[in-house]
């Protein structure tokens, strides 16, 4: 069956929203969200070509970013208001080359519409393989036609449907508007000047109108952004739920710092567990298996575990054997917390896997790795990913290779790959845009010594955390700089619960121990000066005090106008009783 030929086309320039289509949503913009989508489809479909058409340099440069093709540059007499989608779209199968008689299904998508999701172009071009028809991207609108009317010349309302202005809601017949999102033709049919839609030919796919948001106006911008602040699904780990508003889930990251000896990576089980983390993460490798002899070693490596060798050489230093993995997992559950570790390497991974881990944490080192992340994702688990040293682009393709073989769940750390890194670079919002961007659980992988990126990313939403723990910080190897001795780690990890506990639930009322307080500190009304039985009350008859007794304040100008039924002396208190 024919792979689809996906065109995303995008002008430069645009009345509306200047640069419209490098404009984000959730981070990510409208032309890399629909290259995103488009790619995602092909996938499903098993194959595929997505081309970014456009004017403009920039934006063919984003479409390259997030994998698009670019094979040509829309002229200018093409870019400007008077050229339609059809005229683009026979411009370009004219430049592709593609026959009149090329079968594959040709789809124009637009950027436009940043919600449409993966399926939803799927389902279009399904049916158009099935009868061979134009498919057109269609909702129900938020009201029936019906209730629409024009304006005559004098501004009154004309119904614009007369035969339905009273038909009942639900008796009104069922309507479809497009939605501008995905159209699919034939080569055929765009080449022989047909329209992208046929009346009484083209067939409609129905998109859910949640995701039907098509940007024009500024204001749409902020609308799709709204409808990608949802909370990101959860992720389930050894029974507890990783997910925002839950307590954060922290690992203890013992890593390398075991130094190669077993017996130093059991006393980081117990460090772990005794400073009140939720697992003790290490790394397991073979170093044959990553590592060519000779390869040099990262900067932060030369620094803190010296120039002597070359990364091949420590990294056959710090390797534990094999059977240690299985007691130091039997040793973790033990003390009650779980056991995690990072597999470099596929033969690793297997065997982590037969000891029952409940997760699957990847480096960021990996991130690019598609094949192995593939690998990964076939084993059905929960993965944790580290995204340090990566872009969007880069974060999307590594999901798109984890979820190829299936669906496992996902969450993603933002990290920052210095050892350790400044504050200037940690950039903890960025969690906010992964979040957004793909929907899933994004925690820390904190490489700083003090507390401050971890509180900053609370604020956020930190469902996980994550922070290199050693027993002693001046030891030599690669990591312990970078890295909290068990005390400070205890600290760190009363400071984060205790700011998610300041969090709250978010919602503005007071508190019980305000109550008392509000009581007394509240103002109520009094009479600013002696006032007789049946005066009218105004604003210079009334004072607002601090006292036991008096309506509140807030009543003041329901107050005002109203008669007192008995007479009120200077300074006496105000009460409903005292008014008619």
């Amino acid at each position: 069956m024919s792979a689809p030929l996906i065109i995303i086309p995008a002008r430069g320039g645009s009345k509306g929203i200047p640069r419209k289509n490098l404009r984000t949503v959730g981070g990510i913009s409208l032309i890399g969200r629909a290259v995103r989508t488009a790619r995602a489809a092909c996938v499903q479909l098993g194959g595929g070509r997505v081309i970014v058409d456009s004017d403009d340099e920039e934006i063919l440069a984003e479409g390259r970013r997030w994998g698009a093709e670019t094979p040509y540059v829309r002229p200018a007499t093409l870019a400007a208001d008077a050229s339609s989608s059809d005229d683009v779209m026979r411009h370009a199968l004219r430049t592709l080359g593609i026959s009149p008689s090329d079968p594959r299904p040709v789809v124009l998508m637009q950027a436009t519409s940043p919600l449409t999701p993966p399926e939803h172009l799927v389902d279009a071009i399904t049916l158009f393989r099935r009868h061979g028809d134009p498919v057109e991207s269609v909702c129900t609108p938020d009201h029936h036609p019906a209730w629409c009317h024009r304006l005559d010349a004098d501004g009154r309302l004309v119904p614009l449907l007369p035969e339905h202005a009273t038909t009942r809601r639900q008796d009104l017949p069922p309507v479809v508007r497009e939605t501008g999102a995905v159209y699919v033709v034939s080569a055929g049919d765009v080449l022989a000047n047909r329209p992208l839609v046929q009346p009484r030919r083209t067939r409609a796919v129905q998109l859910d109108p949640r995701f039907a948001v098509d940007i024009d106006h500024e204001h749409e911008l902020a609308v799709a952004e709204a409808l990608l602040s949802t909370t990101a699904q959860a992720v389930h780990i050894g029974g507890r739920r990783i997910a925002d508003g839950e307590r954060c889930f922290i690992i203890a990251e013992a890593g390398v710092n075991h130094d190669g000896d077993v017996a130093e990576a059991h006393r980081l089980v117990d460090a772990a567990a005794e400073i009140g983390a939720d697992a003790v993460k290490f790394q397991t490798w073979r170093t044959e298996l990553i590592c060519r002899p000779g390869a040099p070693k990262a900067e932060y490596q030369r620094q803190q575990d010296g120039a002597h060798d070359d990364q091949f050489a420590m990294l056959k230093r710090l390797e534990l054997p094999d059977t240690a993995w299985a007691e130091l997992s039997a040793h973790a559950t033990e003390r009650g917390i779980l056991f995690l570790s990072t597999p470099d390497e596929i033969v690793s991974a297997h065997l982590l896997v037969k000891l029952g881990l409940p997760a699957i944490k990847l480096g960021s080192a990996e991130l690019d790795n598609l094949p192995y992340l593939a690998q990964v994702g076939a084993f059905g688990l929960p993965v944790l990913l580290s995204t340090g040293m990566g872009t969007l682009p880069e974060v999307s393709a590594a999901l798109a290779a984890l979820r190829s073989q299936g669906s496992c769940p996902v969450a993603l750390f933002h990290a920052v790959s210095a050892y350790p890194a400044t504050l200037d670079d940690m950039n903890v919002r960025a969690i906010a845009t992964l979040r957004s961007a793909f929907g899933v659980p994004v925690g820390l992988s904190d490489h700083c010594p003090g507390p401050e990126a971890a509180l900053a990313a609370v604020g956020i939403g930190l469902p996980l955390w994550e922070k290199h723990l050693t027993r002693d910080r001046a030891r030599p190897g690669p990591d312990h700089a970078a890295s909290l001795g068990p005390e400070e780690f205890a600290r760190q990890i009363l400071l984060v619960r205790g700011a998610q506990r300041a969090l709250g639930n978010g919602r503005k009322e007071p508190r019980a121990h305000e109550l008392a307080t509000r009581d007394v500190v509240r103002k109520r009304l009094h009479a600013a000066r002696d006032i007789a039985e049946g005066s009218t009350l105004d604003a210079s008859s009334l004072d607002a005090l601090r006292a036991e007794r008096g309506l509140a304040v807030s009543s003041f100008y329901a107050v005002v106008g109203r008669r007192l039924k008995r007479a009120r002396a200077a300074g006496e208190a105000i009460d409903e009783s005292d008014l008619a």
